[in-house]
């Protein structure tokens, strides 16, 4: 792999012909000559093995003030030879040696080097070496003369002498191009030993400017122009191409659409411009006048190294360099053609044979543009079904949660799996998610060669520890399996518990706090009929009232009116009050279709809806969800102004001149306390807010089942797009809350199908920021349920009938 190349008429010849050298990592040292198009093994002057890798090499006046001279760097060494022409081996043909005049050693690993007159010395070249850990050191030919530490290095970048200035310009990891002067690195450390500048101990010295290109160097050239006396300072980024003045004010910068491998900037023949070649990783060529493009050119190779020569048969010739070590003279232009095209046989067209080649590839493109169906279309019946065998009573052993010695209430449900068709199913995964209080011993279950043979059956023991009230007594289940075509599919189902789980018989209770009356259009039934696994105990013996009770205590009570057809369902919790008149809803209509009888069961809720009751969770939800709001911002403060504290103790402690702490021990203790306090704080508040999403889930659950006996004319389409808005899906943990989701919901269907005029037509998202209070959201509750009571229709549509009927009605009265 090559690393670098250099050119210059470096065995002194009287015909003054450049020679290109180059050098590889793997050691192989090789000069060129050029001469003649196409190339020859004639134009390989010299090539030798040296001792190591080469890294660099440059060409100079580095022996007295007598002709060019190379220098090689490797890692350790860095070594000056001269080149010459074999006189003995004449006969033969032309043959050159390489001759080490001297070498010096190297303290620290070298990177890469520069040459030049350094102090504005005449007739004389030296060398600059940087090694990679930042160290600069300094060769007066034959002898060591300084090295000095780069300040603030991280990695070493390219490296360039500018000699109008006598400045040398680098790179700093932080983007920075940095310049420092020979005189100021000179002088920095006199008073210094040797031995301490040999190894680098001596004193940092200081920048003499730098500028700020917010890119990563790639290279960096310099190019004076002696008629006007100008020095331009070139510096190729990964993105741009800057150019800056002597004091490194910008001059112009362009920004490049490829990634540049290297250029070289050369004379124009246009006053007052600089023209630069400059080459992509691509294999792209592009010549540059400032900042305009005036040529590129495609090579075939991508280049490392790009120069121009400057021989008297091959002036302007482009040379080039590949990671390969392949070197390349191009120039720019086109060969011309000397072949003349044959005419073209002129061919009446056969029409026929056009239109049924057209018809042929029409007929292609379509079979390859139909669309391609992944998954495969279902049959009436599915592959796959579940049927859950409902469990009607609970298990004699209970089941021990974690750590706890408590045995709490658990149900075993058995379910059957079957494939419908003649497949075979090779792995079936059951999952059951259960939701606090309630917890399964196993999660899932996986099943294997389940096909439509005998029933595969899966067990899960499910059981309720009692912490919070039920919302539900139906758990998703879930079967995942690959069908026969690869494709993933999903079958869903729930599991109903029983009563028994989340309740107890208990005594009734005359008052509550909420009542819900239910009115049907049959006569009252026997409820201890309907809840007769229960064991429900009733005052005197009366069937038209049972009481359940909550492990957590509540007390729900069901009445049955003696001279109407109305229930009661009454508690001191309003959330509790969910699970027993769904179940009370479910029961009641199984009790009546076991009966029959030519009018149907007809259910409704007379009202009014409880909006308060419904309100106030929503509030306290709300101040906790502000509250953990508040508690994180405090604590992201106490921890920026601890690690603030700690900074400074950690400047004082390393100061080697003691200064007082002036009580910052103190303030980190109490940041520390503050911190833990807030942590202890925000963590109940989290648990809290846990609770109440719960209470809010069960609230919603029941308020949206109110609210679809209140207004019968609900259908389900309708009820769909009511609970996709009003969810009950409340979860603290989500990045966008609870009610700005909702609120911006509702807000969509007031504007669109429930508006009763086309100014209320305006649909603009409502930004989903988090709200100062909740008025605004409970408003557009209470008028949701205003509309839907005067026969609003909810639908998807962005009009809506009442807006349309308006609009219509004002058309014709005009």
């Amino acid at each position: 792999v090559s690393t670098q190349s250099t050119g210059g008429n470096i065995d002194n010849a009287n015909d003054g012909m450049e020679k290109i050298v180059v050098g590889s990592l793997q050691g192989l040292l090789r000069i060129y000559c050029p001469r003649n198009k196409g190339g020859s093994h004639e134009d390989v002057l010299v090539e030798q093995q040296t001792e190591g890798p080469i890294l660099g090499v440059e060409m100079g006046r580095l022996v007295g003030d007598t002709g060019l001279y190379l220098a090689i760097l490797h890692p350790r060494k860095v070594v000056v030879c001269s080149v010459n022409e074999d006189t003995k081996t004449k006969d033969a043909g032309t043959f050159y040696t390489v001759s080490q005049i001297y070498s010096h050693k190297l303290e620290r690993t070298a990177c890469n080097m520069c040459i030049g007159s350094f102090g504005s010395v005449k007739n004389k070249d030296f060398l600059c070496i940087q090694s990679m850990d930042g160290m600069l050191s300094f060769y007066e030919q034959d002898s060591f003369a300084f090295a000095r530490f780069l300040p603030q290095f991280l990695i070493p970048g390219p490296l360039c002498y500018v000699a109008p200035t006598d400045t040398f310009i680098t790179s700093s990891s932080s983007n920075f191009v940095e310049a420092y002067r020979y005189q100021t690195l000179a002088v920095s450390t006199e008073s210094e030993s040797k031995d301490q500048i040999k190894t680098g101990t001596g004193k940092r010295l200081r920048v003499d400017w730098k500028t700020n290109i917010g890119d990563n160097v790639v290279d960096i050239r310099s190019f004076t122009n002696t008629e006007e006396n100008t020095t331009t300072i070139f510096v190729l980024g990964e993105h741009n191409l800057f150019a800056l003045r002597e004091n490194g004010v910008v001059k112009y910068m362009k920004k490049l659409d490829f990634n540049p491998s290297c250029f070289i900037p050369y004379s124009s023949l246009c006053e007052g411009t600089v023209n630069l070649l400059v080459a992509d990783f691509g294999g792209t060529c592009y010549v540059w006048q400032d900042t305009t493009l005036v040529w590129s050119s495609s090579l075939q190779h991508s280049p490392v190294y790009i120069s121009v020569l400057q021989n008297k048969d091959l002036k302007g010739h482009i040379v080039t360099l590949d990671d390969t070590g392949r070197l390349y003279v191009s120039y720019l232009g086109t060969d011309p053609s000397l072949q003349t095209p044959l005419p073209v046989e002129h061919r009446a067209i056969n029409y026929d044979e056009k239109d049924l080649e057209m018809a042929r590839l029409q007929q292609a493109i379509r079979e390859c543009t139909k669309p391609i169906e992944h998954a495969p279309k279902i049959a009436d019946q599915s592959d796959f079904s579940i049927f859950v065998e409902p469990a009607t009573c609970l298990d004699v052993v209970g089941v021990k949660h974690e750590e706890s010695d408590t045995e709490y209430p658990t149900v075993t449900v058995k379910v059957n799996l079957r494939c419908s068709s003649k497949i075979s199913l090779d792995k079936v995964t059951l999952t059951v998610s259960p939701e606090v209080p309630l917890y399964a011993t196993q999660r899932s279950v996986v099943l294997t060669n389940v096909g439509s043979g005998p029933t595969s059956v899966a067990t899960f023991c499910i059981y309720n520890t009692g912490k919070q009230l039920l919302s539900d007594l139906a758990v998703p289940l879930v079967a995942h399996y690959t069908n026969n075509h690869n494709s993933p599919r999903s079958v869903h189902n729930s599991i109903l518990l029983p009563l028994q789980i989340a309740f107890t018989a208990t005594c009734p209770e005359k008052t509550a706090s909420h009542k819900i009356t239910l009115e049907t259009n049959k006569p009252v039934i026997n409820l201890l009929e309907i809840y007769s696994e229960m064991e429900c105990e009733s005052e005197g013996g009366q069937s038209g009232c049972v009481a359940f009770k909550s492990p957590t205590g509540d007390v729900i009570t069901v009445l049955a009116a003696k001279n109407s057809q109305k229930y009661r369902i009454q508690s001191n919790s309003f959330t509790a009050l969910h699970v027993i008149i769904k179940q009370f809803l479910s029961r009641l209509r199984r009790h009546f279709e076991k009966i029959g009888g030519t009018k149907p069961l007809a259910i409704t809720f007379p009202g009014p809806v409880p909006l308060q009751e419904y309100f106030d969770l929503i509030d306290g939800r709300f101040e906790l969800r502000l509250r953990q709001r508040n508690y994180r911002e405090m604590l992201s403060q106490r921890a920026q102004q601890f690690r603030a504290v700690q900074r400074r103790l950690l400047t004082r402690f390393k100061d080697k001149t003691p200064t007082p702490l002036h009580n910052m021990d103190t303030l980190l203790e109490g940041t520390y306390q503050q911190i833990l306090a807030l942590a202890d704080a925000d963590l109940q508040t989290t648990k809290a807010l846990e609770e109440a999403d719960h209470s809010l889930r069960t609230a919603t659950k029941l308020f949206l089942m109110l609210i679809k006996l209140w207004c019968p004319g609900i259908d389900e389409k309708q009820w769909n797009i009511l609970e996709a808005c009003l969810t009950p899906e409340a979860n603290s943990a989500d990045d966008v809350g609870w009610e700005e989701t909702v609120d911006a919901s509702i807000t969509m269907l007031l504007r669109t199908c429930l508006a009763k005029t086309s100014k209320e037509q305006s649909v603009i998202a409502a930004s989903l920021k988090v709200p100062t209070d909740t008025v605004k959201l409970k408003k557009h509750i209470a008028l949701l349920l205003e509309r839907l009571n005067k026969g609003g229709t909810l639908s998807l549509n962005t009009y809506s009938d009442n807006a349309r009927n308006n609009k219509d009605k004002q058309a014709s009265g005009s």
